[in-house]
């Protein structure tokens, strides 16, 4: 695998796509085996990423324009070669070369942003699945062969996938480890105390909304993969995401680009369903307590028009439904609204307009995780969060997904999620919108409905 950041050569790609059942037969979740692997699955489809050919790292506030630059080169190779590397069966998607991707929230974090080039995609939509093999021709061992013409084919694929599974330790079921939860850097009193003090900056005009977070520490053996997979099973409506250590299964669509076409869910607005009611008293419930209150109806405005502002420029039609629906997850109600967009300077497969990590740097942080106006509000969250309690978010709630050689691709807002920052420990995050007719403890309680889905996929909520 190669490694590389700032000012260290690209690799040059080159991969196949072909078809393929998923190996063993298995739903795309059963090869989260490991920990390592990258993950972008919703309803049981999309892709997951084995093994690793090449990595990029980067920070700062430049991270996304890094990440473009570094990813343009990597994937010139096969830009110019694509005669050998065609998909055979023309009613696949051409996903290859395809890297998975998160970036952190602030610009001034010290966290890596990461681009992982997985050896193995296996992909699965509409039923139909495929393998694509992803390889450095300038590794050792790739570079002499390359040099003679050679490219990757089916045939040494197939041996390449069944070496690297028999190598891999798999997690085996049984019973889940005993975990410890505890309070972050961020305790539940000085959260409280956070928005407090966000909500006097707002009573004095200086912003109009304010989304604070709080972290939670677990410790003890963590099984990833069964939480990955236990997450794709009880939220299959959501994205369940792992790259480079960041896990967790997002409702949150910041863009999806495929084509000339864009597409985004927005949420804003949250109302815990624990204890609430269930069948149509709950959606009476939820109707009247998230789509029939002004407060939760202006936070999520702020939400849609933040993100609707930002990707106009870059369209040339837009439709974001004034009115917006209550989205049903199994630990909230979400007040959501589904934005389709066409843009510019795309005509099939080829594209001159931005692609999906251009219009990603473009829109984050949107106000759902920000606040408006969101320059006022990311510095208000630096001080609130980092200056005064030490906490800074580093991935959480920034973009996490996948893209393509073609300038298509899908990435989530990073929420309802963990880091792994070592075999035993995992940081929680969950964060709320702050507007005038917030209250701090309700606050704080949502962020514990928020947190539910992970702490829920560890075994330590029922």
């Amino acid at each position: 695998m190669s490694s590389s950041g700032i000012g260290a050569p690209a690799p040059r790609l080159a991969s196949i796509t072909f078809p393929r059942p998923v190996p063993g037969g298995a739903a795309l979740a059963d090869l989260l085996g490991t920990g390592d692997e990258c993950a972008w699955i919703r309803f049981g489809e999309g892709l997951v990423g084995l093994g690793a050919a090449a990595r990029f790292t980067t920070t700062g506030p430049d991270r996304f324009k890094a990440a473009r630059r570094w990813w343009m080169a990597a994937t010139a190779a096969e830009a110019a070669d694509t005669a050998r590397t065609a998909v055979p069966d023309a009613g696949l998607p051409r996903r290859s070369p395809l890297a998975f991707a998160a970036f952190a929230f602030a610009d001034d974090s010290p966290v890596d942003s990461v681009l992982v080039v997985p050896e193995f995609v296996v992909g699965s939509a509409g039923g139909r699945s495929w393998l694509s093999w992803q390889v450095d021709l300038d590794a050792p061992e790739y570079a002499g062969r390359a040099a003679a013409g050679w490219r990757p084919d089916v045939e040494e694929a197939e041996e390449r996938l069944s070496a690297l599974l028999a190598a891999s330790p798999r997690s085996r079921p049984g019973a889940a480890p005993a975990l410890e939860l505890s309070d972050g850097v961020i305790s539940p009193d000085g959260y409280r105390e956070a928005v407090a003090r966000g909500l006097r900056e707002i009573e004095a005009g200086t912003l109009t909304k304010l989304v604070l977070a709080r972290d939670a520490l677990v410790t003890g053996t963590v099984d990833v993969p069964r939480v990955l997979r236990t997450l794709t099973e009880r939220y299959r409506d959501c994205w369940t995401y792992a790259v480079g250590g960041l896990i967790g299964s997002t409702p949150e669509m910041l863009v999806k680009v495929d084509g000339d076409s864009a597409r985004a869910r927005v949420l804003a607005g949250t109302l815990d369903r624990d204890g609430a009611p269930t069948g149509a008293e709950g959606a009476d419930h939820a109707r009247r307590h998230l789509a029939e209150d002004p407060k939760q109806r202006h936070e999520h405005r702020l939400a849609v028009d933040s993100l609707t502002e930002r990707l106009a420029p870059f369209t040339t039609a837009l439709d974001a439904p004034h009115e917006p629906f209550v989205l049903e997850l199994p630990n909230v109600w979400h007040l959501a609204t589904d934005v389709t967009a066409r843009l510019v300077g795309a005509d099939g497969a080829r594209r001159t307009g931005p692609g999906a990590l251009a219009l990603t740097e473009v829109l984050h942080p949107t106000a759902a995780v920000c606040g408006t106006p969101r320059e006022t509000a990311a510095a208000l969250i630096h001080r609130l969060e980092a200056e005064d309690r030490g906490m800074d978010r580093g991935l959480y709630a920034g973009p996490v997904g996948w893209l393509d050689g073609n300038g298509n691709g899908e990435f989530g807002i990073a929420l309802r999620g963990a880091v792994v920052e070592d075999e035993h420990t995992v940081r929680l995050y969950a964060g709320c919108g702050i507007v005038a007719a917030s209250d701090p403890a309700a606050e704080l309680a949502e962020t514990t409905a928020k947190m539910r889905p992970m702490l829920q996929a560890l075994g330590l909520r029922a």
